[in-house]
């Protein structure tokens, strides 16, 4: 629309008629009264000329008045370097709208995604038809965008809804950068972004940030500074001696607002416990929780806490896998090179009534040995016969557990070559300092990050144990490691070997070369590595919502019928894939947080929990100032409930618009017209008798 369309140019036209047909009567004479009379007859006159500059002056409001309300009809807009009037050309429009749980958040409005799915319709009803507009919704991914007419996408709108998923904001805004790309044809480009601004994520952005250099970037302001929220932020049983016949202890982190709040402790689908958390100043409270089993193996609960304004997050859910027997099964070259290891889980065994040890001599290893066992610790192993080896292989394949310590007399080229292949892919390269040179000596790194298993074991100072010599192992893309050294050499390794595992140690247990086994940490060290690779490789597993989840079912065979069950009910089929040499059974997408069961020809097989994101509990809203700083190389504006969106997104587009003014001083000229208009006409003097 130009300032000086056709329409305009009428109304000037009409407001000018009266003008005109004004001046083509004004030259005509009126007879006077008094024509005999000079002196009144001059004062007639001037009574005369005031009275037609009176008439003059109405007509010219008159016509200012009809030109003013055509101009404001006409929606006259200025921009800044633009001068007056407004373009046509077509913009290409993209809106963000987020799907994170966060926006769930409810308020005596509604929740925030009602406020963001009603500013999104707001929007469609005022773009202009020619705008090119399309809508991505998005929440730990950015989801297939779609566009069409309006109605095609409100339709579409209305019928989003909040994931359980947290936000990726980063992807979300690569995926508006590509698909501004494919429509750079278009020179205006309009961002906008309807989320709740939750911190999370936004503090996460760095210089990864595509640029939107030349763009308008639109983002929602909900207006809400505060948002109370408590949540359950973790939940772990740090406890290595889970049994049936013994009581777990639960470690839950609860985050909340301040208030105070109760929380339940759920176990197969009852409440065990009820927990009282004392109001005091925001943060975090740690609670523990303590119960007694009612049965072995595998358990799954929940912790929850009374509804609040965001319920989702106010559950955390967890597995417990409860043995009821570990058969620990040492293998020594003479019973003397078991002895320390014998001692060390013989200790551990009187508080842990779960493990059960025997010991053998490596003559006698064969299949019928292994039979029965979960876990085998090889002490000071130096050499096996191919059958022997074939059989270790079959043992570590079918699901078994190995800690193997090397003989301090160890061929290195027969075990890279002929023993260590087939069970890890860790190797030795050569021997590191002298068996008996207590002189000298490395000792475990406790700054250095390692394994869980040493969590509360490594000093970093006092009871440590000194290794005097050692094999320097090589790293390996699938080799875990658990500890270091101090000078940075591996100390053990864990790798996976089909459904089994393999800790490597690269020392012996031998007085020469170390003294481990006099130190405090031997025993719970040998009791954590056994309990470790007797339980189930994925109970440790954290999944979230949204992610792709690979479970290994032992002695499932790949044709078998598996399906996973959701936490609501659903089943979906699912097929193995190779993974690292071995196959696992892939769920491409674990949508909801709850217990996943996997089901074979219709059997449990398998159980595993999934949660929410707790960072994206965090419902500070982020600074405008930071907002802006993201981006930075483009114009940004906020979009408050309740505003004009024409006039918000319209009038950047084509500058201010002045028919508001327009108005008021037609009015104000109409207040003067009927003034000038009323004031006293002249009296006309009358001739005397």
């Amino acid at each position: 629309m130009q300032f000086l369309n056709p329409a305009v140019l009428l109304g000037l036209v009409a407001a000018a008629l009266p003008l005109a047909i004004h001046l083509l009567h004004r030259g005509r004479a009126q007879p006077h009264p008094f024509s005999d009379f000079a002196f009144l007859r001059q004062l007639q006159q001037n009574r005369m000329r005031r009275l037609q500059l009176r008439q003059w002056l109405v007509l010219l409001l008159r016509t200012l008045i009809i030109v003013l309300i055509v101009c404001a009809f006409a929606r006259p807009t200025y921009q800044a370097g633009g001068g007056w009037g407004s373009g046509d050309r077509p913009v290409a429009v993209h809106a963000l709208l987020d799907l994170s749980y966060s926006t769930r958040y409810q308020q005596p409005s509604g929740s925030l995604f009602d406020q963001l799915q009603r500013q999104l319709g707001d929007l469609l009803a005022v773009l202009p038809s020619r705008d090119q507009v399309s809508v991505q919704p998005f929440a730990q991914r950015p989801h297939v965008p779609f566009a069409g007419d309006r109605d095609y996408l409100a339709e579409r709108i209305a019928e989003l809804a909040p994931t359980q998923e947290a936000t990726d904001l980063r992807a979300a805004l690569h995926a508006a950068a590509q698909r501004f790309d494919q429509e750079s044809a278009l020179a205006a480009h309009e961002l906008f972004l309807f989320t709740d601004l939750a911190q999370y994520n936004w503090d996460q952005l760095d210089d990864s940030v595509p640029s939107f250099a030349g763009a308008r970037v639109y983002v929602a302001s909900l207006r809400a500074q505060t948002r109370p929220n408590a949540y359950v932020e973790r939940v772990a049983a740090p406890s290595w001696m889970l049994a049936a016949d013994a009581k777990v202890t639960l470690e839950t982190a609860i985050a909340h607002s301040g208030a105070g709040t109760a929380l339940d402790l759920f176990v197969d689908g009852q409440r065990v416990r009820r927990h009282s958390v004392d109001p005091g100043a925001p943060g975090t409270t740690q609670v523990v929780l303590s119960f007694s089993p009612r049965r072995p193996g595998r358990l799954s609960g929940h912790i929850a806490l009374a509804d609040d304004a965001l319920a989702l997050d106010n559950r955390r859910y967890f597995t417990l896998d409860l043995p009821t027997s570990i058969t620990v099964l040492l293998l020594s070259e003479q019973p003397e090179d078991a002895y320390y290891v014998r001692r060390a889980l013989g200790a551990a065994a009187l508080s842990d009534p779960v493990v059960k040890i025997r010991t053998d001599l490596f003559a006698n290893l064969d299949a019928s040995t292994l039979a029965g066992v979960d876990v085998l610790v090889l002490c000071n192993l130096a050499r096996l016969s191919a059958a022997q080896k074939a059989a270790l292989d079959e043992f570590v394949a079918s699901g078994g557990g190995v800690v193997f310590f090397p003989a301090p007399q160890s061929d290195l080229g027969y075990y890279n070559r002929d023993l260590l292949p087939g069970l890890t892919p860790g190797r030795f390269k050569n021997r590191i300092g002298a068996p008996g040179n207590t002189a000298n000596y490395q000792v475990l790194d406790a700054d250095e990050p390692h394994h869980p298993l040493f969590n509360d074991l490594i000093a970093s100072d006092g009871d440590q144990p000194r290794f005097y010599a050692y094999f320097a192992m090589v790293t390996a893309p699938d080799l875990l490691p658990l500890v270091r050294f101090s000078d940075g050499q591996l100390s053990m390794a864990l790798a996976w070997k089909g459904q089994g595992r393999v800790a490597l140690a690269a020392f012996p247990i031998d007085s020469a070369w170390n003294d481990l086994h006099q130190r405090g940490l031997f025993a719970p060290l040998l009791h954590r590595l056994v309990r470790e690779l007797s339980l189930p490789p994925d109970r440790h597993a954290a999944y979230l919502v949204g992610e792709t989840v690979y479970r290994r079912l032992a002695d499932v065979p790949m044709e078998a019928v598996v399906e996973a069950e959701t936490p609501s009910g659903e089943r979906l089929r699912l097929e193995p894939e190779p993974v690292g040499g071995q196959y696992l059974w892939k769920i491409p997408h674990v949508g909801e947080a709850g217990i996943w069961r996997l089901r074979a020809e219709g059997a449990e097989v398998d159980a595993f929990a999934v949660n929410f994101d707790a960072r994206e509990s965090a419902l500070a809203p982020v600074v405008p100032e930071y907002v802006r700083s993201v981006f930075a190389d483009a114009e940004v504006h906020f979009l408050n409930p309740g505003d004009d969106l024409r006039l918000a997104v319209l009038g950047n587009r084509h500058g201010r618009e002045w028919w508001r003014e327009f108005l008021l001083l037609a009015l104000g000229l109409l207040l003067a017209e009927q003034w000038i208009a009323r004031a006293p006409r002249d009296v006309p003097v009358r001739q005397a008798a």
